[in-house]
């Protein structure tokens, strides 16, 4: 496999028994899911890859720029951020799942790393910022009210909107 930025060869290092591909510039590449067990600070696989990394200066590439994929090169990588705090922009394979992180990359992961009860408030609050949308059944002789007795959940009327729809 080639590194999708300078297109030299990426060696392949073995991390608690997991093989992860890393470039001359510190990016390193993720088979499908492996970052995972990466990601998190507390995670041993995470710190002995970051203590490695750390070896390279962070680059100065142009980390913009779209790649292709190192497993797949004809596949260009989608950007996306890796997760709700929108810290870090990564690059995956829409083909076979892997990731790519440029230099310094990890080490921002590891400093953006959410623990659960502070994923549990980040989605307090995006729900409650964003709020959900709630379904209302338009006002018309086609949909007609039904009785308070059978006003139920928000699943149940949508439910008997199905229904309606399907009986017509």
């Amino acid at each position: 496999m080639l590194c999708p930025r300078t297109n030299t060869p990426l060696e392949s290092i073995l991390v608690g028994g997991i093989t992860v591909y890393t470039s001359s510039l510190g990016g390193v590449f993720f088979d499908n899911s492996q970052i995972f067990k990466f990601s998190s600070p507390e995670l041993k696989h995470g710190q002995v890859l970051l203590k490695y990394l750390s070896n390279y200066a962070e680059g100065e590439g142009e980390v913009a720029m779209r790649v292709n994929c190192p497993k797949c090169p004809s596949i260009v990588m989608m950007r996306r951020y890796f997760s709700p705090l929108k810290a870090v922009e990564i690059d995956e394979c829409p083909s076979c799942a892997g990731i790519w992180l440029d230099s310094g990359e990890l080490s921002k992961i590891h400093e953006n790393h959410l623990t659960p009860k502070e994923r549990k408030l980040l989605a307090q609050e995006m729900a409650t910022n964003h709020g959900f949308i709630t379904i209302k059944t338009p006002k018309s002789k086609y949909y007609p009210k039904a009785p308070k007795n059978l006003q139920g959940t928000t699943v149940e009327r949508l439910v008997q909107l199905a229904l309606l729809n399907f009986e017509s």
